[in-house]
């Protein structure tokens, strides 16, 4: 029989099933307080989520008392937690699921999947989640197992320090399937303010398991000490159990408010990143190239006139259908991953429908055709979605949608693809124009070493306010100054370049990096400087590019100007441009001609204002400016062959001119890159590892201590060390017991001869010599190598780190006449407290 089917069969005191009892509710609460965000709009009160926790509870705290009162093994515990669940998840947690018999069989099957991949539900919906689907069977299935496992595992005399793991383990699965979001208290004073409501329920919890851990350390001491002789107590100095106490508070008290002092602004300075926030999507968009850096292939005359996806269906208003939204800028392109500091787009799932914030509504639907990647067609802020065609059932489970971006993805492999059928509802949201933005939010989002100072510039040099009416004449010179080109050269007469009619090509390379950025900038102030006061916007014609270059331009602008802005690749489907400067209308069938890039910019209302920025394409560039600029040379846009760059090079690249652009200085904090990456894994490490290596230090420095004492002490230490290591190989202790008893009991070749050696340095005046505590020393050696022989690799290990002999042991040093440096272990110095008993017995007596 084994030491757990052992520990099975033998009666559990009443007293530490119902402390077990209690901390698994404890950690059930934990647990609940951290998973009510994801569940529970914040005024909610009574509803499904607290049914699901507290029958979970209830059945754990059943499975786990039955099992151990029937005195049975993890069979038993398994067969009726797993019921337990399934019953639950059928009849409570899962809505619906009485209906009928296809209903229960279905809501069986979501009741066994979620356990193991209904997380992924859970991260991946948008919060709260209510009641939706099988939800609320992965909490269920938490709180289950967690309870069963707290009361069968603690109440286990070897293995009850395991119930802690189990509570600890259930906390740290509620934070990673938890909100993204914190929840900041107001109102607390001094260091404690900005103290969040989660790093409240961290300290709960380890309180609780604090409490748990020494309240059984105490009550497994107690019945040792009952075990090991009835009537007899330990004799303890006056104090020394209140001093200890006073000590033990007062360090916790001390290490709480340290510790939240520290972890509150470390916790304010960095975003908190659970299940949610890392997901799928997220990795098929970092791995994806920008759709802005694509742009000009839909160009090229083999795509030129290739339909992308027909649009039919439409019922509503319906101006654009935005493809992809790119809300970040890294000094090399407009992209959605976010760089370092900044935090990501969340993609969620999406449920049978979306809160609109609009009673107007867009309904249409979109059949791929010769789009590729992974982003999805959507009119705007999306309702629902739903799918057809061949691979609907992949689509539907592979689709999230980024609410900050109004942007959709599809993580299945290859992203979307010819027959693809995607039936949406979107919002409508009724357009407005930049005059009307007024005053700049004043953050950009943009960092302002990534801002040209070409750009800046320019913009200094039009005299306009820094308001949204500001922005909007910088645009529309910005793009009555541009010229139209979508390629550095034009052999053959390309189709874009016939269908603009009498058009007289100027060449500009593709990118829109910093440095492109900036070029473009630079041609446009060189260009004033020429020209003089009062020249006409035809006569300022200098900077050369097409869509691309010019939404990244005019996001930068309204980012110098304070506005938030993102670049978005898409198509229209209604005339917006009162110029006509931009890409034909899309009408049903949309081509590669039919694809645009815009901007839109962030009102302080908080309204997105998308903004046309095709530059026009009438009056050339001046011939004297084109004489005078070096031709622009081609940047590599086969993300193939493309090779990385370093971020350094795209903000301190070559501007125009040959001169090296200038160095902004930054006051970063020290605390950044590696030195935060080494410093974090210092902290993980200490914390995983510095109990373990306190342990081996102590017991190092306990046994160099006994070694290089006095030859009388070195001697009556080796005998200490060979019980120490006895209590810790797991050999019964016996505190009534003789050195001799002890050594026969424990069956080592050397056990008697260092028993006798111990007991003359003891028990005669004359004591031992200096060879006598070495050959002690050596003979413990023999015989620790010997007791390690007769263990496993895991209880060898599991001996190395017991504390069993670090708990409750104290060398008392008498300085009684002529026994100078005599050690008396206080576990075999007793009084007596019954009738019968010795009045005084001490170890080798």
């Amino acid at each position: 029989m084994s030491a757990i089917e052992g520990d099975a069969r033998r009666k559990v005191p009443t007293a530490v099933l119902v402390a077990a009892c209690m901390y698994a509710a404890t950690m059930i609460e934990v647990v609940w307080l951290t998973l009510r965000r994801v569940y529970l709009p914040t005024d909610a009160v009574v509803s499904r989520y607290g049914l699901v926790v507290v029958v979970g509870l209830a059945i754990g705290l059943l499975a786990g008392v039955v099992t151990v009162l029937a005195r049975r093994g993890p069979v038993l515990l398994l067969a009726l937690a797993g019921t337990g669940y399934l019953a639950a998840a059928v009849l409570v947690a899962i809505p619906g699921a009485t209906a009928g018999p296809e209903a229960f069989a279905a809501a069986l099957v979501e009741a066994v999947r979620a356990p193991v991949t209904g997380w992924k539900d859970v991260v991946t919906l948008p919060v709260p989640l209510g009641e939706y689907g099988a939800t609320l069977a992965v909490p269920l299935a938490l709180t289950v197992t967690t309870a069963a496992g707290i009361v069968w595992l603690g109440t286990r005399p070897r293995w009850w320090g395991s119930a802690a793991a189990v509570g600890g383990g259930a906390f740290a699965v509620a934070i990673a399937i938890g909100p993204a979001a914190r929840t900041d208290l107001e109102a607390l004073p001094g260091p404690f303010a900005g103290l969040s409501r989660e790093i409240l329920i961290g300290l709960g919890a380890l309180g609780a398991t604090l409490a748990w851990m020494l309240w059984r350390m105490a009550d497994e001491r107690r019945r040792a000490l009952r075990a090991a002789g009835g009537g007899i107590r330990g004799e303890r100095a006056p104090g020394r159990a209140l001093g200890r106490a006073v000590l033990g508070v007062s360090v916790l008290v001390v290490a709480v408010v340290v510790g939240t002092a520290v972890a509150v602004p470390a916790a304010q300075s960095s975003s908190r990143d659970v299940a949610r926030t890392t997901i799928e999507p997220r990795l098929v968009v970092d791995r994806s190239v920008s759709p802005l850096s694509t742009y000009r292939a839909y160009l090229t005359d083999e795509r030129y006139d290739a339909p992308l996806f027909t649009v039919t269906g439409v019922s509503g208003d319906a101006s654009r259908i935005r493809v992809a939204t790119l809300p970040f800028f890294d000094g090399s392109e407009f992209t959605a991953v976010a760089p370092d500091g900044y935090t990501p787009l969340r993609f969620q799932r999406v449920p049978s429908a979306l809160p609109m914030a609009s009673e107007q509504t867009v309904a249409l639907t979109v059949t791929i055709e010769g789009l590729e990647g992974p982003w999805t067609p959507l009119p705007g802020p999306l309702g629902s979605a739903a799918f057809g065609g061949p691979r609907a059932a992949a689509l539907a489970d592979g689709f999230y949608f980024a609410p900050e971006a109004a942007a959709g993805v599809v993580t299945v492999d290859g992203g979307v693809a010819a027959g693809d059928e995607l039936r949406i509802t979107a919002a409508f949201v009724e357009a407005s124009t930049l005059a009307e933005a007024g005053a700049s939010p004043g953050s950009s989002g943009v960092p302002a070493d990534l801002i040209p100072e070409s750009l800046r510039a320019w913009v200094e040099d039009q005299g306009v306010t820094r308001d949204g009416a500001g922005l909007a004449s910088l645009v529309e010179r910005l793009r009555a100054r541009g010229y139209l080109s979508h390629a550095l050269t034009a052999d053959g007469a390309p189709r874009w370049v016939t269908d603009l009619g009498g058009y007289a090509f100027q060449p500009s390379a593709a990118g829109h990096s910093y440095d492109r950025i900036d070029r473009l900038f630079a041609a446009l102030v060189e260009r004033e400087a020429e020209a003089g006061p009062g020249a006409s916007d035809a006569q300022l014609v200098a900077a050369v590019g097409d869509d691309e270059q010019f939404a990244a331009a005019v996001a930068l602008l309204a980012a110098e100007l304070g506005f938030p802005a993102r670049v978005v690749v898409g198509v229209r489907v209604a005339d917006t441009d009162v110029h006509g400067w931009t890409p034909p209308v899309c009408q049903e069938v949309c081509r590669g001609r039919n694809m645009s890039v815009w901007t839109e910019v962030r009102s302080g209302t908080g309204a997105w204002i998308p903004v046309d920025v095709s530059p026009q394409h009438e009056n050339p560039v001046s011939p004297t400016v084109a004489t005078q600029r070096e031709p622009e040379l081609p940047t590599a846009t086969d993300p193939d062959r493309a090779e990385p760059i370093d971020a350094v090079a795209a903000l301190k690249g070559r501007s125009g001119g040959g001169e090296a652009a200038p160095v902004v200085e930054s006051g970063a904090s020290w605390f950044t890159g590696w030195v935060r990456a080494v410093l974090g894994g210092a902290l993980v490490l200490a914390l995983l590892l510095g109990p373990l290596l306190a342990i081996l230090v102590a017991k190092a420095v306990r046994r160099s201590r006994r070694r290089r004492a006095a030859p009388r002490a070195a001697a009556e230490g080796g005998w200490d060390e060979y019980v120490d290591l006895g209590i810790d190989a797991g050999l019964a202790l016996m505190p009534l017991a003789t050195r001799h008893e002890v050594a026969e009991a424990y069956g080592t070749a050397n056990g008697v001869a260092l028993a006798a050696l111990a007991d003359q340095a003891t028990f005669t005046r004359e004591g031992v010599e200096e060879d006598d505590a070495r050959r002690a020393w050596d003979m413990l050696a023999a015989d620790r190598a010997e007791l390690r022989a007769r263990q496993g690799w895991w209880r060898r290990l599991g001996a190395r780190l017991s504390t069993r002999s670090l708990l409750g042991r104290r060398d008392v040093t008498t300085a009684a006449p002529g026994h100078e440096g005599v050690h008396v272990d206080e576990r075999w110095r007793l009084v007596s407290t019954g009738p019968g008993s010795s009045s005084a017995r001490r170890r080798g007596a």
